[in-house]
């Protein structure tokens, strides 16, 4: 029998049926490709404006860092502290890095591709101490409009909106301070000359930094010489750092103004860095203090308080210590004018507050005194408010009559000095030690500082010259010199000179150090200069938080 299969419905239905569901199918692979092409996309327009807005708000903050180190820059086109955004103040440095990445921030648009650019400058940000500047917190958000293709079907509109903020800003961090130089502008706000040379031993992999912008920023001679070549984490060398210039490292024929070690170079164009110690307050409360002694101090016979003079023997006056204790000093200490020649004055643990100067002679020696109950932990603070520290050499100081200190005297845990520095098992000399602290600044009971007694801690700060105060410190003639802790001379006019001359600087040993707005280091002696490689000076530097 022959069959009509034209009369059989169902060959019909399921040919339809399979021609609906490939139809479907393909609606929906698309449909969901599509999804796919706009959901990827403005992850990757998400990306983008995070990385956008992080440059951008770096920037700001680097122009902040720089203002508040002293750094006088082009207009910045924005105010710290002054909300705005790019619509109002499109010359401003966010600005300008936010449209290097393709954010021109001129306002969104809700019916085409547009973007925002803004930023605020919160009070505070939770877990972060701030570091320079009255508004050192800065928040900017990049808002952006992205057209999508199929998510209009989903949503109604045809650009998705999306929102990235950076927090930055200056924090207080942990960082080994190492020798740095504040003067922002001045030509040779490092000079070295004749046989001066600076010897730097640990540290950070940066162990001198000039923030003076001019191109010569470090002015350099002949047989004058920068070793870095043991500084360093590992001892294999350090970097000498330079805002301004000159771009690479002196040279004159076969001599060399730097050794670097392997690891060292000689870098130009860096960022500047801020004043280390620019956030501690003075010792204000010590004003108010009587010193433990007379002003003019008090005679002291061999060994009490430590007294390491017995060239004359006990009772002598002649050859005996004089000792001076902590508090304020309305004219400050010359040495010269209130003992004799030969004579070795001590100063008891504690601050020292000074309207003058403190004058030492050629023949007079000084010294950390060691008092009943003393600790390895104790130290000075030397703060003046008007005058400096003023040494004339130490010619006398090699008499076989007064006692040499212990190098491990000048560290907090007993131990001895790093063997490259060259320093010897026991020193003689003028030699003083600061507080160990817990941030390597300094401590006293009137709770002018947050810091507090180390255990062991850091040498603090052993010479602290007022902000207003331009005396110069003098470290001259010849002789030995033994400090251990921070020297701090800056003035709000960047004006103090650390003069290192002579002879003077031929048997100085610094374990610490160095802050101050110009060095001028000449004559034919060397610099000994041990950095902690350790974290222990909070500086400011920019950062992004979140």
């Amino acid at each position: 029998m022959n069959q009509d299969l034209s009369l059989n419905p169902e060959s019909d239905d399921s040919g339809q049926a399979a021609l609906s569901v490939a139809l479907l199918l393909s609606l929906f692979l698309l449909g969901v490709l599509g999804l796919a092409v706009d959901v990827t996309n403005i992850w990757f327009h998400r990306q983008a404006a995070a990385a956008a807005a992080d440059a951008a708000c770096q920037a700001g903050a680097v122009d902040m860092l720089a203002q508040n180190s002293g750094l006088s820059l082009p207009s910045t086109g924005f105010t710290p502290g002054t909300s705005s955004d790019c619509a109002q103040s499109s010359t401003s440095t966010m600005c300008a890095y936010a449209n290097f990445n393709d954010y021109n921030g001129t306002g969104l648009n809700s019916n085409a591709a547009s973007n925002s650019v803004s930023w605020t400058f919160p009070s505070s940000v939770a877990g972060v101490t701030p570091g320079q500047g009255a508004h050192p917190y800065m928040a900017l958000s990049i808002s952006e409009n992205v057209k999508t293709y199929l998510m209009p079907l989903l949503t109604g509109s045809h650009y998705q909106n999306i929102n990235v903020t950076t927090t930055c800003g200056i924090a207080l961090v942990s960082s080994a301070a190492p020798m740095v130089v504040l003067n922002p502008t001045m030509s040779g706000a490092f000079t070295y000359s004749g046989g001066g040379k600076l010897k730097i031993v640990g540290g950070p992999s940066r162990g001198l930094q000039v923030n003076s912008s001019s191109a010569t920023g470090i002015l350099w001679s002949a047989s004058g010489i920068i070793d870095l070549s043991k500084g360093g984490p590992n001892q294999t060398g350090s970097d000498v750092a330079i805002v301004g210039g000159p771009t690479i490292a002196p040279t004159n024929g076969s001599s060399n103004g730097y050794a670097g070690g392997t690891t060292g170079t000689w870098k130009s164009n860096v960022l500047p860095v801020a004043d280390p110690f620019g956030s501690v307050g003075s010792p204000a409360s010590v004003k108010n203090l009587v010193p433990t002694t007379t002003t003019s101090g008090t005679w002291v016979a061999y060994k009490i308080d430590g007294c390491p003079d017995h060239s004359g023997g006990t009772g002598n006056p002649a050859h005996a210590c004089k000792e001076f204790g902590p508090g304020y000093y309305p004219s400050g200490i010359n040495l010269s004018s209130v003992m004799n020649d030969y004579s070795t004055a001590i100063f008891l643990p504690g601050v020292y507050y000074l309207n003058g100067s403190v004058v030492a002679g050629g023949s007079n020696s000084i010294r950390v005194g060691k008092p009943s109950g003393y600790q390895q932990t104790d130290g000075v603070m030397f703060y003046f408010l008007t005058g400096s520290l003023s040494l004339s050499g130490c010619s006398g100081c090699s008499n076989s009559g007064v006692d040499n200190v212990n190098s491990t005297d000048l560290t907090c845990d007993g131990s001895a000095p790093p063997a490259s520095i060259g320093m010897a098992s026991t020193i003689y000399g003028n030699v003083l030690y600061g507080q160990c602290t817990t941030n390597g600044t300094y401590w006293d009971s009137g709770g002018d500082t947050s810091d507090s007694r180390g255990s062991p801690g850091s040498r603090g700060i052993v010479m602290f010259q007022d902000h207003s105060n331009t005396t110069q410190p003098i470290f001259s003639g010849s002789g030995a010199l033994a400090f251990s802790g921070a020297l701090y001379f800056h003035s709000t006019s960047y004006g103090d000179v650390l003069n290192l001359s002579g002879g003077a600087s031929s048997g100085t040993f610094i374990l610490g150090e160095i802050i101050t707005d110009q060095i001028n280091l000449s004559g034919s002696g060397t610099v000994n200069l041990a950095l902690n490689p350790a974290a222990i000076t909070l500086m400011s530097k920019v950062s992004i938080f979140n």
